[in-house]
């Protein structure tokens, strides 16, 4: 079930495009693109830019994506704060943000809720990006 989400959250990217990669599942729609797309992604922690994950040996521990995972940069990428990033997605400068969410309804309403112990202890500020 997750690989079927994650694949068609992929078929809304389309080249040329403008894609936030919210916090889990999301990240991983990248791997699901046809390589002739070209995509521009954008990090809700403030990176636009994003490139692959890093080889092993290869990984800067300043650079994270919004999950604290290590990602790289492509060239001409830029660094801004958060508020900035969610700036971009709420003025519709981002074509598409693909959210994390920890619980969905068959309506489509977004729950969040803390996970004690966790690194990333709940999905931040995507729920108010919903349009």
């Amino acid at each position: 079930m997750r690989e079927r989400i994650v694949r068609r959250a992929a078929l809304e990217m389309k080249s040329g495009m403008y894609v936030n990669l919210g916090i889990g599942m999301p990240t991983l729609a990248s791997n699901y693109l046809p390589e002739d797309e070209v995509v521009m992604y954008q990090s809700e922690n403030g990176l636009l830019g994003m490139g692959p994950f890093p080889r092993p040996g290869g990984e800067d521990p300043d650079l994270i994506n919004a999950g604290k995972q290590v990602v790289t940069t492509i060239p001409g990428s830029s660094i801004f704060s958060s508020s900035e990033s969610f700036a971009m997605i709420r003025g519709q400068h981002i074509d598409v943000a693909i959210l994390g969410a920890m619980q969905v309804s068959a309506h489509g309403d977004i729950a969040n809720w803390i996970i004690p112990g966790k690194m990333v202890e709940r999905h931040g500020w995507s729920n108010g990006s919903c349009i």
